[in-house]
């Protein structure tokens, strides 16, 4: 059962505005599927068909010669070469006064050499939107929340209130956000994740970084897992799965790259002394993370001792998703002090908008009271996250906003 995607209407503006449109995203994030249903009548060609990807790679220009627009082509990233083609072509038709708006579709899970490709042959000419797996709210089928903007940016005047528990929280956390574990209700979900990683340590992480021994990258991410959440420590990282710091720090550059982590960056404008300089890493799906630490229902998650690390993580690929499906740059930071103090996140705009996340029903005001530090910036108002049931004002500047509301 397909449903519906709030990046589909950013597609649909894309193609109508550019020549190529671009959706990236991890694998088995629903990018195929997506753009199919959006145009099902568009001629399709998948380079996972092995004859016509040697095809591609052989002869890139009789490749987009005899596959003429308007055309999608399914996980491109196996021929780079033809994008250079695709773009002659784009700018022949713009020479004959004729739109090319909307010819290529392009998808496929982002490797480590195909954005420099792409920036270098279709400059101002590619619409590029990232895809990851299902919000809450397209879980839920909640349309009408696709009209809203991030919540981040959102008044929060507007009342908002759930009769939807902590347990069901955790349900989504440890599902994740993988469509077919939505879509097909006789999935096993550790069946799926086991396979998901070895298909990703077999077909991304072996082809892009020829690592021999994948047992070790294997025991990298489930380190990586327990460390969602916290301060990256690429020394300690190296030291316990046995393998240099370079190494690790390539690791993780493929991590980040192919959507596996978020690197949440520290902010310090103007206070690079007293600020820690060091990023965080969070897991993306937290399905993923969760079979990762072993934990396999949303009542085993709620009992963790690393249910607050869960429930942050969720909340923070929530509010990336919140930007991304809605083709907006998500500008997010955190903020910690070498005293201690930190701010969970940040969003950068015509204001800075910060924001605590709390596993808690009715954390006190307090939660944020670093948001002080940030002496001499505009900040804006200010959003404590947390598993109260409705939204409620703490301050003129201050509210508490339920987990179930992000969006």
């Amino acid at each position: 059962m397909y449903k519906k995607r709030l990046i589909e209407q950013i597609i649909l503006n894309s193609t109508h505005t550019f020549p190529v449109v671009m959706l990236t995203g991890s694998r088995q994030t629903g990018k195929t599927t997506t753009l199919r249903m959006l145009d099902p009548d568009r001629p399709f060609v998948t380079l996972d068909d092995l004859q016509l990807r040697r095809f591609a790679n052989e002869d890139p220009k009789g490749f987009i010669h005899q596959f003429q627009p308007p055309v999608f082509i399914d996980e491109f990233q196996y021929a780079p070469n033809i994008l250079p083609y695709i773009k002659m072509a784009v700018d022949e038709k713009r020479t004959r006064a004729r739109s090319a708006n909307g010819d290529y579709w392009l998808s496929g899970s982002q490797n480590f050499t195909m954005m420099e490709h792409v920036s270098e042959s279709l400059a101002g000419r590619v619409a590029i939107l990232q895809l990851l797996g299902f919000s809450r709210p397209e879980v839920d089928d909640a349309h009408e929340e696709f009209k809203r903007p991030p919540y981040l940016l959102a008044p929060v005047d507007e009342p908002f209130e759930t009769k939807r528990t902590l347990s069901e929280i955790f349900r989504f956390i440890v599902n994740g956000d993988r469509p077919e574990i939505w879509t097909n209700p006789d999935l096993d979900r550790r069946t799926f994740y086991s396979s998901y990683i070895q298909t990703y340590l077999e077909r991304d992480v072996r082809s892009q970084l020829g690592v021999r021994d994948l047992g070790l990258f294997e025991k990298f991410m489930r380190l990586l897992a327990v460390r969602s959440a916290d301060l990256l420590n690429l020394n300690a990282l190296a030291s316990e799965v046995g393998v240099t710091q370079p190494t690790i720090a390539q690791w993780l550059t493929v991590m980040e790259r192919s959507y596996q982590v978020f690197l949440l960056r520290p902010y310090y404008r103007g206070h690079t002394k007293r600020y820690v300089k060091t990023p965080k890493a969070y897991f993306l799906d937290t399905g993923l993370l969760s079979y990762l630490l072993n934990i396999h229902d949303g009542e085993a998650a709620l009992e963790h001792h690393f249910n607050g690390k869960l429930f942050e993580t969720w909340v923070i690929s929530e509010t990336i998703k919140s930007f991304w499906h809605r083709g907006l740059d998500a500008n997010l930071f955190f903020v910690r002090t070498k005293d201690g103090d930190e701010i969970d996140l940040l969003h950068e705009g015509a204001k800075l908008l910060p924001a605590e996340i709390k596993l808690a029903r009715s954390p006190s005001i307090d939660v944020i009271s670093a948001v002080k530090k940030l002496k001499g910036l505009n900040v804006g108002f200010k959003r404590i996250i947390c598993t109260t049931e409705r939204n409620t004002p703490l301050a003129n500047d201050t509210a508490l906003i339920s987990a179930w509301d992000l969006f």
